[in-house]
């Protein structure tokens, strides 16, 4: 019979959250507690049923396995767009930025997230928007951009973040936050830096007040989701349970580079196979190419390497030459510059991806860089993965 036990927590977890806050809407209740659970546990705090995300209206008034479709579309759709806005605010041009759109909302992690954990698509949709709102704020409060457009992105970036908290996962809050962070205060040095010489400190102050601003408002617009979590959080176990050699233990481990690649590599749970690159054949989950029987069952794809969902890295063959032509333009553009090759390359928004990109994966491969969040960053010690959470 054909099965998928990566689905499994879509149907026990998610869809009987869904289920509970259905009822608990119908008797006229808030879902604080739920009695489903042990003796009992908090069930609004726990934050990752989405209950007030603005988008879970489909799940209260569509039957729930309708729903899930309607409600993936949307925020698929809300994906792409805002990757969309984002690179035109970068000054791309439409073909580009439909292309930038396009790889955000289809990329690997996106789809096998949105079949198994809603709340995470819900959540990372709005890091483009956030950073759209950063760029522009960052300009007006220096005095380049449109000062008539300083408050509605405000607003705008504000309901972002707002919309973030609501949807129920707060690492990835906590990861939007700090590459928010690092973007800004990129952008800020970069585009302020005459004014750091002139010392004009009225003006340099303006971008940080702004983006506080943003935060401020965000998660003042999340709260009521926000503070019962931070709540909740104050009594959970994994305070200090984990060393930091355990948790890079967990992280991916090298092999899982090819799956940049290709995804299959190691097998696909809804085929129950892999494909065998020397005969061409998919292979049954039973064993591997050196014989040894699969620990996990004949159904799963786990080989010790982060199961398909939990290890969904895949961005697509062309996005990773486009990146690669990206960084060979932005090499060639840097070396044929007589002066000023520093300043071109640290302008360069290609740098800042760059950067990002590098230690995003130094992190979740686990590498002694990891050591920077886990100790110098607050609540980081309670995640159980480089990768996710």
């Amino acid at each position: 019979m054909p099965q998928n036990s990566l689905l499994s927590d879509l149907i026990i977890q998610n869809y009987a959250w869904k289920q509970f806050t259905r009822e608990s809407i119908a008797a006229g209740e808030i879902p604080l507690w739920s009695p489903n659970l042990f003796a009992g546990s908090p069930f609004l705090a726990n934050g990752q049923n989405s209950t007030y995300y603005p988008f879970s209206i489909l799940f209260w008034l569509l039957p729930l396995a309708k729903a899930y479709g309607w409600f993936t579309l949307s925020q698929l759709w809300l994906a792409g767009a805002l990757a969309y806005l984002f690179a035109r605010v970068l000054g791309l041009r439409r073909g580009s930025a439909f292309l930038v759109g396009l790889v955000y909302q289809g990329n690997g992690f996106m789809l096998v997230s949105a079949a198994v954990f809603p709340m995470i698509i819900a959540a990372v949709v709005w890091l483009p928007l956030l950073l759209a709102a950063v760029e522009r704020l960052v300009q007006a409060g220096l005095g380049q951009g449109r000062p008539g457009l300083t408050f509605p992105w405000l607003v705008t970036g504000a309901i972002g973040l707002g919309c973030l908290t609501l949807a129920g996962h707060p690492e990835i809050l906590y990861y939007t936050l700090l590459v928010m962070a690092a973007y800004a205060g990129w952008r800020w040095l970069i585009l302020g830096w005459s004014l750091w010489r002139e010392r004009a400190w009225g003006r340099l102050i303006q971008p940080p007040a702004w983006l506080l601003a943003l935060v401020v408002l965000g998660l003042m617009l999340g709260a009521i989701q926000f503070i019962p979590f931070y709540e909740v959080g104050q009594v959970n176990f994994r305070e200090g349970a984990n060393s930091l050699a355990e948790i890079r233990g967990w992280g991916f481990p090298e092999r899982r580079i090819l799956t940049l690649l290709l995804p299959d590599f190691f097998g696909n749970p809804s085929h129950h196979s892999y494909y065998d690159l020397f005969s061409g054949d998919r292979v049954p989950f039973t064993t591997n190419l050196a014989g040894q029987v699969n620990p996990h069952g004949a159904f799963s794809s786990n080989w010790g390497i982060k199961n398909y969902v939990e290890g969904g890295i895949y961005l697509g063959i062309l996005p990773l030459l486009l990146a690669g032509l990206a960084l060979w333009q932005m090499a060639v553009g840097t070396l044929a510059r007589r002066t000023g090759r520093l300043t071109h390359l640290l302008t360069h928004p290609g740098s800042f991806f760059t950067l990002l990109s590098f230690f995003s994966l130094a992190f979740i491969f686990g590498t002694p860089l990891y050591a920077i969040l886990y100790y110098g960053l607050p609540f980081i010690n309670q995640l159980h993965s480089p990768f996710r959470w």
